[in-house]
């Protein structure tokens, strides 16, 4: 088939699977962009005086030091850490290691839409790394620094930082108004600093003129090209919106800020509610995009509430609960992390506590509160972020240091309160059990059926914790724009805790984002039980297989996951599999076709095994960032990776078995954890 034949078929095959709205309104920002319409309709703006009686309608109550100093406990010399690192000109990208704060491009600005178009070079390889600054989140760690201990310095670095993006940056000039996602962040968080600053010595009016103009002109750059945002239906919508309904509120002295407003909180219900699904699964089948939209919501609430406008209706906060509790369902209880579920682009929206990128407690807790009706975790260092939004009613407690072993969040998720807009959860019986727990450890298995577009190929993905350690790893994203082979190379069913038949993806890869011909996968009741759960999916249906795996917990911390290639046709077929396990990067050893970790509470072993006494070959391989440590063969080079978060890899252990016969093929991976 020929290249251009190629591409109408997939773009007929988008169409009939995707839905026929989002192609064409993609196709006309698209064109829009080919044929000179948004420069024409958004030219850069020269940015004007205000009069110095302009009020800014600031939409947080800040907390006290005290109150502060009380939360944050231990945590409070790395609040200042962070900001000094900041002050001296260094930032954590994604949570990653100390890098350069640049805000000021390479080379001269020109309109936004030469990037777009790749006639202008955003200054490095993936644009995410010029505009993680830009977003403005280092400004929420110098705010909580600045409540801490009133040091006049973390204002100073605000406002002079603040002025050099803004003068280097002017409206719709340069790579950061590129994306009207990235405005609308910026919106939100230079919103905080603005009010947080707003008395320091170093909030000239000047200054503050300057960057409320900026602020204007970011607000109406995100109304004309939101067809972009609701092509995708996904976080683009939910922060570009959310955007609109700050600006509306901070801005509300200006003309248009009321059409800001209006415009914003209706787009934003309507996406919460189509966005989350009933069980509340998000679209993006991401858990750190479930977190981001949770982020995005709590802080809608908090604005519109302190301002004393109308609430989230009960649609709204229904589907809202229900992502809430699915969410809490992931969370592993002695860690706070979950599952690195989907796309991982490393966003934290509103960095309100210093334990890490990878804790999910601070937003859970707060989400708690907000749609559930209580909290669902113990008091900690994670109720930070609850205090700034103003969701305690007097004072928080003062932060202990918790157990986690008694810290019982999968109950507090069943016992939650839900309050009056929030009610209970419904059928509940009939939900499906992904999850199953065992002696300090869990594990989960994935089975979707999509209704929405899939963000990587991993059904029957398998997930297993134990002691807060995630031992069946999930391997993240690391990067979507970096040369190959790591162009969201790890969003493949290779990389993932499965099978791959005949070096088949589970669906048709048709670009860095899309999928089609989706693989969807559903949980067998009848082979289930209180300690197994069973799933099939029919992503190889194409190629004659049907692939079921169980997985079981044996007791005495045993796991075992049981899979199975069924023939879809009576006729006997020849194929080959690849089970995969990616594994901690610790010390190892091999005998046969068992594994033993060396762990730092003993040690974990792994066998694999056919499970009948069908005639197949098979062998055993090792590898370890992109290496072939034992076994026979070559191994492609994003395999033996994991990549906490966006732009950060490190070495992992890719254990893969083969195996080669006429199907019915079943095989077995036993886990044995240390007592």
């Amino acid at each position: 088939m020929t290249p251009i034949l190629s591409r109408v078929k997939i773009t007929f095959k988008a169409v009939r699977q995707v839905g026929p709205l989002p192609v064409l309104q993609s196709a006309l920002y698209q064109m829009g962009l080919g044929k000179g319409y948004w420069r024409w309709r958004l030219p850069a703006p020269r940015l004007e005086s205000l009069d110095e009686q302009f009020t800014l309608h600031f939409p947080l109550i800040l907390p006290e030091k005290a109150q502060i100093e009380n939360v944050a406990g231990s945590e409070k010399q790395e609040i200042i850490k962070e900001a000094d690192e900041i002050c001296s000109g260094k930032i954590r990208l994604f949570g990653g290691p100390l890098i350069p704060l640049l805000l000021t491009p390479k080379f001269a600005p020109l309109h936004w839409t030469a990037y777009e178009t790749r006639k202008a070079s955003y200054g490095t390889e993936d644009p995410k790394l010029t505009w993680e600054p830009g977003r403005f989140g280092w400004a929420i760690t110098l705010a909580r620094a600045y409540r801490l201990t009133a040091n006049d310095i973390y204002a100073q670095t605000f406002w002079r930082l603040a002025e050099e993006f803004t003068l280097a940056n002017p409206p719709y000039l340069g790579p950061h108004w590129t994306s009207a996602q990235e405005v609308a962040i910026r919106t939100m968080a230079l919103t905080i600093g603005l009010q947080v600053f707003d008395m320091s010595s170093a909030a000239t009016f000047e200054r503050k003129n300057l960057l409320t103009l900026s602020l204007a002109a970011q607000a109406a750059r995100i109304p004309p090209t939101l067809i972009y945002a609701r092509s995708q239906n996904n976080n683009h919508l939910l922060t570009e919106s959310a955007g609109l309904i700050t600006a509306g509120i901070l801005l509300a002295d200006l003309p248009q800020a009321k059409d800001w407003f209006d415009s914003g909180w209706h787009i934003f219900n309507r996406a919460l509610q189509k966005q989350i699904a009933r069980d509340g699964t998000y679209v993006q089948h991401s858990t750190n995009y479930h977190r981001l939209m949770l982020q995005t919501a709590l802080w809608v609430h908090t604005i519109i509430t302190n301002m004393g406008k109308e609430p989230f209706g009960r649609p709204t906060m229904e589907r809202l609960a229900a992502a809430t509790r699915w969410l809490l369902d992931q969370i592993d209880p002695m860690s706070g992390r979950v599952s690195n579920l989907g796309h991982n682009d490393g966003t934290y929206l509103l960095p309100f506590s210093s334990s890490g990128f990878s804790d999910y407690r601070p937003v859970l807790q707060a989400a708690s509160r907000a749609f559930l009706g209580m909290p669902a975790l113990p008091p900690g260092t994670w109720d930070e972020f609850s205090l700034w939004l103003g969701l305690v009613e007097n004072q928080i407690k003062t932060a202990q240091p918790e157990n986690p072993k008694t810290s019982n969040i999968f109950s507090a998720t069943e016992n939650l309160d839900p309050g009056v807009q929030s009610p209970p959860r419904k059928n509940k019986a009939q939900k499906p059990k992904s999850i199953l727990r065992g002696q300090d450890s869990w594990a989960s298995l994935r089975a979707v059926r999509y209704t929405s577009r899939p963000a990587h190929c991993d059904q029957l993905q398998v997930d297993l914790w134990w002691n807060g350690q995630n031992l069946a790893l999930d391997a993240g994203t690391y990067s979507y724009n970096a040369a190959a082979p790591w162009e969201n190379a790890l969003a493949n069913t290779n990389v993932h805790n499965t099978v791959q038949v005949d070096g088949q993806d589970q669906m048709e890869r048709a670009g860095r984002f899309l999928w089609l011909d989706w693989a969807q996968a559903y949980y067998l009741p009848g082979n289930s039980s209180p300690q197994r759960i069973s799933a099939e999916h029919n992503g190889y249906q194409r190629i004659g297989v049907r692939h079921q795996r169980s997985l079981a917990y044996l007791g005495s911390n045993h796991w075992q996951v049981v899979d199975t290639l069924l023939p879809v046709h009576p006729i006997p077929e020849h194929h080959s599999a690849v089970l995969h396990w990616l594994l901690p990067d610790l010390p190892w050893e091999l005998h046969g076709t068992s594994l033993r970790l060396k762990t730092n509470n003993g040690i974990l072993s792994i066998r694999l095994a056919l499970t009948d006494q069908t005639i197949a070959q098979t062998y055993l391989q090792l590898v370890r960032a992109g290496q072939v440590i034992a076994g026979p063969g070559k191994a492609s080079p994003v395999l033996g990776w994991y990549s906490p978060t966006y732009n950060l890899k490190q070495p992992a252990l890719s254990l893969r078995f083969f195996i080669e016969g006429v199907l019915p093929l079943s095989f077995s991976s036993d886990w044995v954890l240390p007592q």
